[in-house]
């Protein structure tokens, strides 16, 4: 007759509190486009996406996350006579480069708060499957004390 042997309890936590750890927590994939377009307008596009560890061999990866957008152009044809070692923007130029950085800025704004909201609900997630656990394994201990 074969004996079955009990897996033993884990003495850590199958997946990683991530909000603990001193490793990165995360990585992230950034892109962010401005494009002129045939009609003249400039498209605005930024993508994200991130990988967030939960485990020794396991990850999460939140996005890709896309916005693309089109506002009329600022006149950025006029940033292709600038000399960017001297740095030397005319007021004009400085105001165009302004508005479509912003444009940029805004919308990566945007999508990194949507991965910050996905990214919080992996974390509670974790923080929850570790209680679960503690409180398995606890329950364990109680219960082989109780046939002694």
């Amino acid at each position: 007759m074969a004996t079955i042997r009990k897996p033993k309890p884990r003495t850590r936590a199958r997946v990683e509190d991530t909000e603990k750890s001193s490793r990165a927590a995360k990585t992230a994939e950034h892109r962010g486009t401005a494009t002129v377009l045939d009609n003249g307008n400039v498209e605005i596009a930024y993508q994200l996406s991130e990988l967030v560890p939960v485990a020794q061999y396991a990850n999460v990866t939140i996005g890709p996350v896309l916005l693309r957008w089109q506002a009329q152009n600022p006149g950025i044809e006029k940033l292709g006579v600038v000399d960017w070692t001297a740095d030397d923007l005319t007021e004009e130029q400085q105001e165009i480069y302004d508005t479509v950085r912003g444009w940029l800025r805004a919308t990566g704004k945007l999508i990194e708060h949507s991965i910050a909201e996905d990214r919080e609900i992996v974390e509670e997630s974790v923080r929850l499957h570790n209680e679960r656990e503690a409180e398995e394994a606890e329950a364990a201990k109680k219960k082989s004390r109780s046939r002694r």
